[in-house]
């Protein structure tokens, strides 16, 4: 063995922690070459050294400080990127340390950073001498300066521009016409449309796929129809409504929501009495609550999509006897006597994503639940319970991104000391955490935790991939406030673990409102069919997030701006201000506010509807018994945005 395989040995052995005096050969070159032999005692000092010395531990913040830093540069990620894009879920990892980060929102000035930056002497430049330029070069030098002269003019005069609209909370352009974009400018646009109806008194309408589908009675209030009629061609001809039910009902049709498949309604039943005295007094009991919808009821929903191959298919203007069948969804009995004074609906909200339905809903016992129905194409696939809640709590206000991987609702109670609370809950899908042993396969995995535990959250909204919400917290700011853990795997049942309060706190009576005021304050159904609820007229200010809530979006609203009646389309916001009443628009695409949309006449309006792109609403007719006529005319005004 020479001296190079023997150092090569050693340096194996060494690899290997092993004692190299158990190879006969190898002890045998060591004991006769010095050299190799002081190679062996050195690399045994070394090794004895090295193990000799403490172990390295991290510092107690390193993940922590390292956390952060992956959730700073997640943002950045989410801030780059289009809101067209299709969203990324949030990593698993990453989701608490969002949060604390969405709770800063204090901003570094970059000047200040700069002036107060610690910085060294500047190094010495050495000018040296230009050469000689040709004439060709003098005039093209000449042109660049012309050039960056211009730049520069351009730039002071939309500084100025800019400066000069600094404070206003909109921008007011001639013919009702507003700004989108910085390239694209676009016109409000605004058509009174008259219909002829049997059933002339309108109490919930929606205007979807070229066509305004709308719920209304007769002058004595003893036939109910849901009727529709098509919007294209000329705005202002006259355009016949066609029933969509076979026969008309006894009792109130109120419809909920649409989507471009499917239209959904309340539709109360006429009670089945029981035999017997005290069934009897019961059953009036039930069906005699002014201004509430109580007794037996359901949840229907008809298909109004295109396929015309589907059994579902629409019913058609052509003949009025071929009428799609509806879907029952859910049948139920609401008992005033089991939820909250305040509460005078048995359904809370609905909302639609891609090829699915968000109602919350509640039971004949009082529970509140939130249910998911997924459709396919015209019939109804499957249902899900997303989450209850029990104790006087309210399910309201279902919303949810377009792929369905962020949905929120608020959950609402009533207190005597406080009035009206109300948190927000979440679901999200987020990519599932990888495990350490195994095979693994990248997939989503719901999360569903309270989002925001201020007592004071409502509304939730979510247009082009944000989150709005009504604050009632005078001193709110865009820092998220959820603190509670999101947990993985959720089942579908899990309750809402908000503490209840007593059916007597939960009983207190609201305020009664006026019917003639209510009318000034137009809601999404007629308030002399239905009184609207206290968390309808709910005032606060506008906060804005992400959709998946973690970092907070700035907007071009007043800060002094109190909104009530929120509601929202595909593209913009709807509301009326507080204490002027005023309807204003904000536009969520360009950020700014849509000036000349107050046409609304709220003096004798009976109601505002949003859906998709369009606004629509309705006067106020008073029923005469004595109008005996067979036909009436109903006009409604819709407002397109954009056009």
């Amino acid at each position: 063995m020479n001296c190079r395989q023997a150092r090569a040995l050693l340096a194996i052995y060494r690899e290997q922690k092993q004692d190299p005096t158990n190879t006969a050969e190898l002890e045998d070159h060591l004991a006769h070459c010095a050299n190799c032999k002081d190679a062996y005692a050195q690399y045994q000092l070394v090794g004895e050294r090295i193990r000799s010395m403490p172990a390295i531990e991290p510092e107690p913040d390193a993940h922590r400080k390292l956390m952060q830093a992956l959730a700073a540069e997640h943002v950045c990620f989410l801030q780059r990127t289009p809101a067209s894009a299709t969203s990324t879920p949030t990593p698993v990892f990453l989701a608490p340390y969002l949060k604390d980060l969405a709770q800063q929102t204090t901003q570094a000035d970059s000047l200040a950073a700069f002036s107060t930056a610690d910085t060294g002497p500047l190094p010495v430049l050495q000018v040296t001498r230009p050469r000689r330029l040709r004439s060709t070069q003098h005039i093209a030098i000449i042109g660049l300066a012309a050039s960056f002269l211009v730049v520069v003019m351009l730039g002071g005069l939309m500084s100025l521009l800019f400066l000069a609209n600094q404070g206003q909370q909109g921008v007011q352009l001639p013919s009702n016409q507003v700004s989108i974009s910085r390239q694209e400018v676009a016109q409000a646009d605004t058509t009174t449309t008259l219909t002829q109806t049997s059933y002339a008194h309108v109490a919930s309408t929606v205007a979807s796929n070229n066509a305004i589908y709308y719920s209304a009675y007769n002058e004595n209030g003893s036939n109910w129809m849901l009727e529709k009629f098509n919007t294209t061609g000329d705005a202002n001809a006259s355009h016949e409504s066609f029933p969509l039910l076979a026969t008309p009902s006894t009792r109130p049709l109120l419809i909920l929501g649409s989507s471009k498949d499917w239209l959904l309604w309340l539709q109360m039943e006429t009670p089945k009495h029981p035999t017997g005295k005290q069934s009897h007094m019961r059953a009036a009991h039930l069906d005699n609550q002014p201004g509430k919808l109580t007794g037996a009821w359901s949840l229907k929903a008809l298909y109004v999509g295109q396929n015309p191959n589907a059994q579902n298919q629409p019913a058609q203007q052509a003949s009025t006897t071929d009428f799609a069948k509806p879907l029952t969804l859910h049948t139920d009995t609401f008992n005033s006597s089991t939820v909250a004074d305040w509460v005078n609906s048995p359904i809370q909200g609905v909302s639609f994503y891609t090829g699915h339905a968000l109602v919350a809903l509640i039971d004949s016992k009082g529970t509140s639940h939130l249910l998911n129905y997924q459709f396919t194409q015209n019939t109804l696939n499957k249902t899900t319970e997303l989450t209850r809640a029990q104790g006087q709590h309210v399910l309201a206000s279902p919303a949810a991104t377009s792929n369905g991987n962020s949905i929120y609702w608020a959950d609402e109670w009533q207190t005597p000391d406080n009035g009206l609370n109300s948190n927000i809950w979440t679901q999200q899908m987020v990519e599932a955490a990888p495990t350490k042993t195994g095979r693994w396969i990248d997939h989503l995995e719901t999360q569903t935790y309270l989002y925001r535990d201020d007592h004071a959250s409502f509304r939730p909204q979510i247009v082009n991939d944000t989150l709005f919400f009504l604050s009632t917290n005078g001193n709110a700011t865009a820092g998220a406030t959820a603190t509670a853990t999101p947990t993985a795997g959720v089942t579908p049942t899990a309750v809402s673990t908000v503490t209840p309060t007593t059916t007597a706190q939960a009983n207190a009576t609201p305020t009664q409102q006026d019917i003639s005021k209510l009318l000034g304050s137009p809601t999404e159904i007629d308030p002399t069919v239905i009184t609207p609820q206290i968390d309808a007229a709910t005032s606060g200010k506008l906060l804005a997030f992400t959709a998946n809530g973690a970092v907070p979006v700035t907007t071009n609203i007043s800060d002094n701006e109190v909104l009530t009646g929120l509601q929202s389309g595909e593209s913009f916001l709807i509301w009326q201000n507080s204490s002027t009443k005023d309807f204003k628009m904000y536009d969520t695409r360009a950020k700014v506010m849509v000036n000349g949309i107050n046409t609304i006449d709220r003096g004798n309006t009976a109601l505002v509807s949003v859906n998709d792109t369009t606004v629509i609403w309705t006067k106020y007719l008073a029923p005469d018994p004595n109008n005996a006529s067979s036909e009436s005319n109903v006009t409604f005004t819709t407002l397109k945005w954009p056009k």
